[in-house]
C-alpha cells in the first residue's frame, strides 16, 4: 500500500509540474480517468510519460522495462528459496518484508526518474514556449501583411466585379438577341425541315431510280468485264500470231535478203549477158550487112566468074578457031603468030588478074566468117590474129592473094550456122528463166496480199481493242460519278431522317455536326477512292500506250516488209520487161 501511495504522489506531484501545457497535454490526465484502477495503478507512469514529447516517452518506457525485468528476476531468483519448508512462517515474513523494501526502493527509484524527467520536461516546455511565442510574434506580422493584401484584392475585387456586372448586362443583352434569333432560326429550320422532307421524297425517288440504273450498270459492267476478258483473250491470241507472223517476217525477210542477193546477181549478169547481147546484136549486125555486102560482091564475083569462064569458052572456041586456022594456014607469016602470042598472053594475064581476085575475094570472107566464129566463141586471140591476118592479106593485096584451103569456108559457114543456133537456144533458156521469175513473182504477189490481209486484220482488232477500251473507261467514269451521286444521296437522307427525328435543337445541332464529320469522311473516302482510280487509270493509259507503241512497230515492220516486197517486185517486173 506505501508503495501504491508513493506512487500516487509522484504521479500528482508529476502532473502538478506542468501547469502551463496547453490542451493536447492536459488530455492524457482525462482519458486517464475514464480506465481501470488496474490500468491507473500499473500504467500511471506510462500515461504520464506521453504528456512530453515522444522521444522521453520512449526512455521512461524502455527504464521501467528494466526495472521490472529485475524485479522479475529477483522474485524468479527468490522463488526457490521461498519453496523451501513452507512451514516456517517466519521465513514468509522475512520474504514479504524484504518484497516491500524492494518496491519501496523500486518506487524511490522511480520517483527520482519522475523527477528529472519532469525537469527536462519543464526545460522543454519554457523552450517549446519561447518558440510559440516567436511563431505568434511571425504569425501575428503575416497576419497584418495578409490584411492588408486582402484589403488590397478587396478592391481589386470589387473594380473587377463590377465590370463583371457590365459584361454580364451586355451578355444577357447578347443572349437575348440570341434567343430571338434562335427563334427565327427555329422558324426557319422548321421551314427547312419541311422543304427538306420533300426533298427527301423526291431523293428517295431518284435514289429508287439510281438504284436501278446501277443495277443495270452492274449487268452491263459484268457483260462489258465477259467481253474484255474474251478481248483479251483474243489478244492473247493475236499476239502469239504475231509474234508466229513475226518469226515468219524474220525469215521471210531472211529469204528476202537472200532473194535480193541472188537478184543483184543475177541483175548484173543478166546487164552483162544484155550488154553482150547488145554487143553481139550490133556485131551480127554488122556481120549481117558484111555478109550481105560480101554475099553481094560473091555474087558478083560469081558473075564476073560465069562472065570469064564464058569469055574462057570463047577465047577457047576462038584459040580452036585459031589453031583450025594455023593448022589450015600452016606455016603461015611470022608478024600474025606473033601477034596471036601476045594476044593470047594477054588474055592469061587478065585471067590470073581476075583469079587473083576471086582468090583475094574469098579469103576475106573466109577471115569474115572465122572472125564471126572466134567472136561468137568469145576467142579474142583467134580474133586479133585473124585481124593480123587480114591487115597483112589487105597490106599484100598488090603483091599476091593467098589460097583459101578446100572446104574451109563451107566448113566456117557450118560452123557460123551452129553458134546462131546455140544463140537461139540460150534465148530460149533465158526465156525458161524468165518464166522462174514470173513464178517468184506470182508468190511474192501472194505474200504482198497475205500481208495485206494481216494487216487488215491486225487494223481491225486494234481498231476493236480501242473501242472496247474507250467504252470500258466511259463505263468507269459513269459508274464513278453515279456512285458519288448515289452516296450523297444516301448521306443527305440520313441526314435529313436525323433531323427530322431530332426535336431539341441541342440534338439537331449535335446531329448536323455528327453529319458533317461524317460527310468530311466519307468524301475524304471517296477523294482516296478517286485518286486510286486515277492511277489506276493512269497505269491502264501506261499500258494502254506500251500496247499501242508495239503495234505501231509492228505496223511500221509490216510497212517495210511490204516496202521492200514491192520494191523486190517492181525490180523483178523491171527485169522482166527488159
Amino acid at each position: 500500500m506505501s508503495a501504491f501511495c508513493l506512487d500516487l504522489h509522484t504521479s500528482t506531484a508529476a502532473i502538478s509540474a506542468p501547469l502551463e501545457l496547453d490542451s493536447d497535454c492536459m488530455e492524457h490526465p482525462l482519458d486517464q480517468g475514464n480506465k481501470t484502477p488496474q490500468e491507473t495503478g500499473g500504467f500511471q507512469s506510462h500515461s504520464l510519460l506521453h504528456t512530453g514529447s515522444g522521444g522521453l516517452g520512449m526512455a521512461l518506457e524502455e527504464e521501467l522495462a528494466m526495472l521490472t525485468g529485475e524485479q522479475d528476476e529477483e522474485v524468479e531468483d527468490e522463488l526457490p528459496n521461498v519453496e523451501t519448508p513452507v512451514i516456517e512462517q517466519n521465513t514468509d515474513l522475512l520474504s514479504l518484508f524484504r518484497q516491500k523494501e524492494k518496491d519501496l526502493v523500486l518506487a524511490a527509484k522511480l520517483g527520482k526518474a519522475l523527477l528529472e524527467r519532469n525537469q527536462d520536461l519543464t526545460k522543454q516546455y519554457e523552450k517549446m514556449n519561447k518558440d510559440l511565442n516567436d511563431k505568434l510574434e511571425s504569425l501575428e506580422q503575416e497576419k497584418h501583411e495578409l490584411r492588408r493584401r486582402l484589403e488590397n484584392r478587396e478592391g481589386e475585387w470589387g473594380d473587377r466585379v463590377a465590370e463583371l456586372e457590365t459584361d454580364v448586362q451586355h451578355l444577357q443583352g447578347e443572349l437575348e438577341r440570341h434567343q430571338v434569333q434562335l427563334r427565327e432560326a427555329d422558324r426557319d429550320k422548321s421551314t427547312a425541315i419541311r422543304e427538306l422532307s420533300e426533298q427527301n421524297t423526291r431523293l428517295l425517288e431518284q435514289l429508287n431510280r439510281a438504284a436501278e440504273v446501277e443495277r443495270q450498270l452492274s449487268s452491263q459492267v459484268h457483260s462489258l468485264r465477259d467481253d474484255f476478258r474474251e478481248k483479251s483473250e483474243s489478244t492473247n491470241q493475236h499476239m502469239t500470231r504475231l509474234e508466229n507472223l513475226h518469226a515468219e517476217i524474220k525469215m521471210l525477210s531472211e529469204r528476202k535478203r537472200e532473194l535480193e542477193r541472188r537478184v543483184n546477181a543475177v541483175l548484173e549478169e543478166n546487164e552483162l549477158l544484155q550488154n553482150t547481147v547488145d554487143h553481139l546484136r550490133e556485131r551480127t549486125l554488122v556481120l549481117e550487112k558484111q555478109y550481105q555486102e560480101k554475099d553481094m560482091q560473091l555474087r558478083q564475083s560469081q558473075l564476073e566468074l560465069q562472065e570469064a569462064r564464058v569469055s574462057h569458052r570463047q577465047l577457047s572456041a576462038r584459040f580452036e578457031e585459031l589453031t583450025e586456022e594455023r593448022s589450015v594456014q600452016g606455016l603461015g607469016p611470022h608478024p600474025a603468030s606473033l601477034l596471036c602470042e601476045i594476044e593470047q598472053s594477054m588474055e592469061q594475064e587478065e585471067q590470073e588478074q581476075e583469079r587473083e581476085q576471086l582468090r583475094l575475094h574469098l579469103w576475106e570472107a573466109y577471115c569474115q566468117v572465122r572472125s564471126l566464129v572466134s567472136h561468137l566463141r568469145g576467142n579474142d586471140i583467134t580474133d586479133s590474129a585473124l585481124s593480123t591476118d587480114s591487115s597483112m592479106d589487105e597490106s599484100s593485096e598488090t603483091s599476091s592473094a593467098k589460097d583459101v584451103p578446100t572446104g574451109s569456108l563451107h566448113a566456117s559457114l557450118l560452123e557460123l550456122r551452129r553458134l546462131t543456133q546455140n544463140l537461139l537456144d540460150g534465148n530460149e533458156s533465158t526465156g525458161s528463166r524468165r518464166s522462174d521469175e514470173e513464178a517468184l513473182e506470182d508468190q511474192v504477189r501472194k505474200l504482198g496480199e497475205e500481208l495485206r490481209g494481216v494487216r487488215e486484220l491486225y487494223d481491225a482488232e486494234q481498231d476493236r481493242t480501242r473501242t472496247s477500251q474507250e467504252e470500258v473507261l466511259e463505263l468507269h467514269n459513269k459508274i464513278a460519278m453515279l456512285s458519288v451521286e448515289v452516296c450523297s444521296v444516301r448521306e443527305e437522307n440520313e441526314r435529313i431522317r436525323a433531323m427530322s427525328e431530332a426535336r431539341d435543337p441541342s440534338e439537331q445541332l449535335q446531329s448536323a455536326i455528327r453529319d458533317r464529320d461524317d460527310a468530311i469522311s466519307k468524301k475524304k473516302a471517296v477523294e482516296m477512292e478517286l485518286a486510286k482510280c486515277k492511277i489506276d487509270i493512269m497505269s491502264l493509259n501506261s499500258q494502254l500506250l506500251d500496247a499501242i507503241q508495239q503495234k505501231l512497230n509492228l505496223s511500221q515492220q509490216l510497212e517495210a516488209w511490204q516496202f521492200a516486197s514491192s520494191g523486190l517486185f517492181t525490180v523483178w517486173l523491171l527485169w522482166f520487161l527488159i
